[in-house]
């Protein structure tokens, strides 16, 4: 192996969606509450539905509220366009977007570089639905397309590096991930995007499904849970803004978490066509860990697949156990609490979102690690005692376990299974501790949106970013926001000489009324619509002037949809 193939790449930005969440903080909110985001299936909601079986009761499932609705106006795309998409299209825009603006990277400033876009994908069922309604429209001859899904992200931004889209079901997130990072290490280009999203609008997929067993009739499955029988779909998506650690660092970018290493395989003829097996992943472990100069021993947690299938859970949890082992049977006191590796898996909040499921619980496993906290499996007061598990160093995550930082840096897992035996792990380390600085000020702090109402939940989100795990500096929380983002048609500005004030501000904001009146020049520039050269309030050598992971502009949804007919909400 080549030594650049060890090289760290750095996740400096990230974004996501699902049932209830829009924000990562919103997502992390829920896993600490515990809280199980499954509804009925809405009628028409799957196009065709016939599950083939007797079910208890109507389909369950994690839902958007709406999947009809985007801010095509805000992406500069014509209504018609935006009707004949694929609402999986129009998501990952959106999730790009935030997860540059959560780099605190001016998306505008990107155009034209050479960075590169991988999509994860498994269905269309947008494009099936318009089909099985004898439908057709010219935009739909990109809207359709499932190349597109990474091809409108890099005409959307200017991007001139690679833009593909890969396909290994379940698994496929983190199999773009793998290219992605490879890529970075090999120095193809300099920074990548990788995303996924999920949306569900036909039941051509259930249909199936329910029929070879794989779906939960009972729609109450939970991982690793005594009673699970299949697995629950959800609809959401999950997107990262990765660079080379050491470029990160240089470059002043904020970190979320470290990817040490991610290995991708097959199961051969294990585990059947549609299955997996313990031999074919204790491979990908130890290869995984030894790619980083690592053992399996070495990771604390461990973000399961954990799909609520019989066998699948046994599996997975087996061949964990047979991978902490060495090769002469001997294994050493696992990094993890209590000298265990902790087992949890987001399916049980969420559902299974299939193509975006790998990445989102690798969103999930980034804040495990910010947070200290190994949020326990929702809804399971008791792991399954038949697990094999019995004996080892794996233990379940019933309960919250606390994880703090150490003298070594956390290392964590994530696990990826595809459908037809194409499987992933990535390994993830802890960001490097972020220099601190003193709060000083004053500062002008800028907000823009579409209109007063973006304005107000920018506000809304910044408040709830002071109040995470990792709240950002006033100086880095200023200096992005000058820097970082697009200025948009509505402007409002705090000037603030501490959090106290700023928070204050915000709050005035956040209420949709206007902050306190500012004498500052700059200030008063900024609010009249001209443009600032915000260098000019910074000394050139101010090692204060650093970037900060902030939550991503509000967007105006309306509805888009090819026949006028969108489904229900999921609320509803």
């Amino acid at each position: 192996m080549k030594d650049n193939d060890l090289v760290p790449i750095a996740i400096i930005g990230m974004s996501c969606r699902a049932a209830g969440v829009e924000t990562p903080a919103a997502l992390w909110d829920m896993l600490e509450k515990g809280e199980r985001r499954f509804t009925p299936v809405p009628e028409g909601r799957w196009h065709g539905l016939d599950p083939g079986i007797d079910l208890p009761s109507p389909p369950a499932a994690s839902l958007l509220d709406r999947i009809d609705t985007f801010d095509a106006r805000f992406f500069g795309i014509a209504p018609r366009m935006a009707a004949w998409m694929d609402p999986q299209h129009r998501m990952m825009l959106e999730l790009a977007w935030h997860a540059v603006e959560n780099a605190g990277v001016d998306p505008d400033s990107l155009n034209g570089e050479p960075v590169a876009v991988f999509v994860g994908s498994f269905m269309s069922d947008y494009r099936e639905r318009i089909n099985a309604h004898g439908l057709a429209d010219s935009a739909a001859f990109p809207g359709g397309m499932t190349a597109f899904s990474a091809n409108r992200v890099s005409y959307q931004f200017g991007w001139t590096g690679p833009s593909m889209v890969i396909d290994s079901a379940c698994s496929s997130s983190l199999s773009a991930l793998g290219l992605a990072v490879q890529g970075l290490q090999h120095d193809e280009y300099p920074m990548a995007l990788v995303g996924t999203p999920s949306v569900i609008s036909n039941g051509f997929y259930a249909n199936t499904a329910y029929r070879g067993g794989a779906l939960s009739p009972s729609g109450d499955s939970v991982p690793f849970g005594p009673h699970r029988d299949g697995y629950v779909r959800g609809e959401g998506g999950a997107c990262v803004l990765l660079k080379r650690l050491d470029r990160a660092l240089a470059d002043g970018d904020p970190v979320h978490a470290v990817i040490r290493a991610v290995g991708t395989a097959h199961n051969g003829r294990g585990g059947g066509l549609t299955g997996t097996d313990i031999d074919s992943q204790v491979r990908l472990l130890r290869r995984t860990a030894a790619a980083a100069g690592r053992s399996v021993g070495d990771i604390g947690f461990l973000e399961a697949h954990g799909s609520g299938t019989p066998s699948g859970d046994a599996v997975e949890v087996a061949a964990l156990a047979e991978a902490i082992t060495g090769p002469d049977g001997s294994a050493a006191t696992p990094a993890g609490p209590r000298g265990k590796v902790w087992v949890g898996s987001i399916k049980a909040n969420i559902g299974h979102l299939e193509a975006a499921a790998g990445l989102m619980g690798l969103i999930k496993t980034v804040l495990v690690l910010q947070h200290g906290r190994i949020p326990r499996i929702a809804g399971l007061p008791e792991a399954d005692p038949d697990l094999p598990i019995g004996g080892t160093h794996v233990e379940i995550a019933v309960d919250d376990v606390p994880w703090p930082r150490g003298d070594v840096p956390r290392l964590a897992g994530v696990n990826s299974f595809g459908l037809g035996g194409g499987i992933s792990h990535v390994l993830l380390e802890e960001a490097p501790v972020a220099r601190e600085f003193q709060q000083r000020g004053p500062h002008v702090v800028p907000l823009s949106g579409q209109d007063g109402q973006g304005v107000a939940e920018l506000a809304d989100r910044l408040l709830a970013e002071l109040d995470g795990a990792e709240p950002p500096s006033l100086s880095a929380l200023a200096w992005t926001l000058q820097s970082g983002r697009r200025a948009q048609a509505e402007r409002a500005v705090v000037v603030a000489e501490n959090l106290t004030q700023l928070r204050n501000g915000l709050h005035e904001l956040a209420a949709g009324r206007t902050a306190a009146d500012t004498e500052d020049p700059v200030a008063q520039a900024w609010l009249r619509g001209e443009h600032v050269d915000w260098e000019t309030l910074w000394e050139p050598d101010d090692a204060s002037r650093v970037r900060a992971h902030l939550p991503g502009s509000s967007f105006r949804r309306r509805s888009h949809w090819f026949d006028r007919m969108p489904p229900g909400s999921a609320a509803e």
